[in-house]
C-alpha cells in the first residue's frame, strides 16, 4: 500500500514525463545508428566473463529490443498520464528513469574500460538522459509523486530491468 504523502504528479507534471520516451527515442536512435561500427571493437575488447553474451549480439536484435523497448517505455508514461491518481503509475515512470539513468553510468564505465573512447549511445546519455533524470528525480522528490519510502525500491528495480530483462530481450530478439 503506498502512503498517503504520496501524490500524483498533476497535469504539468505529466507533460514533462512524455521528456522520457522522447529522450529514450533519441537515445536509442543514436545506439542504432552507432553500434554496428562498435559492435566488433566490443567483442573484441569486453571482459571474458561477458564473451559469450558479447558474441551472440546481433545487430537485427538490438534494433528490435531498442524499438520494443522503446515502446514499452511508450505506454508506461501512457499509463501514468492516463491514471494520474494511480499510486503505482507514477513509480514506474520514475522506475523506467531510473533505468535510464544507470545506463548512463553504463555507457560511461563502457566508454572508459572496454572501448577506451566514445561508444554508441554515450553522447545522449551525457547531454540528455542525465541531465533529465536529475530533472525528473528532483522534480518528482520536491513535488511527492511517490512515497518517500519506495524511492528505495527504484535501484533494485532499475539493476533487474537493466541487466537480467535487458539481457534477456537481446537475446531473445
Amino acid at each position: 500500500m503506498i502512503a498517503p504523502e504520496a501524490r500524483a504528479p498533476n497535469v504539468r507534471a505529466h507533460r514533462v514525463l512524455w521528456a522520457i520516451p522522447l529522450a529514450l527515442a533519441l537515445h536509442n536512435a543514436e545506439e542504432a545508428l552507432t553500434f554496428p561500427a562498435f559492435l566488433p571493437l566490443v567483442r573484441e575488447r569486453v571482459p571474458d566473463v561477458a564473451r559469450g553474451l558479447a558474441a551472440r549480439i546481433d545487430v537485427h536484435a538490438l534494433y528490435t529490443a531498442l524499438v520494443v523497448v522503446t515502446l514499452l517505455v511508450v505506454l508506461v508514461v501512457c499509463w501514468a498520464t492516463w491514471r494520474p491518481a494511480s499510486p503505482v503509475a507514477p513509480w514506474c515512470a520514475l522506475a523506467v528513469q531510473a533505468v535510464v539513468a544507470l545506463n548512463v553510468v553504463s555507457h560511461v564505465i563502457v566508454a572508459a574500460t572496454v572501448v577506451r573512447g566514445d561508444s554508441p549511445g554515450l553522447v545522449t546519455a551525457l547531454a540528455v538522459n542525465a541531465p533529465l533524470s536529475i530533472h525528473l528525480f528532483r522534480r518528482a522528490r520536491r513535488e511527492g509523486w511517490i512515497a518517500s519510502w519506495s524511492w528505495w525500491l527504484l535501484l533494485p528495480a532499475a539493476l533487474l530491468l537493466h541487466g537480467p530483462v535487458l539481457i534477456g530481450l537481446l537475446l531473445l530478439a
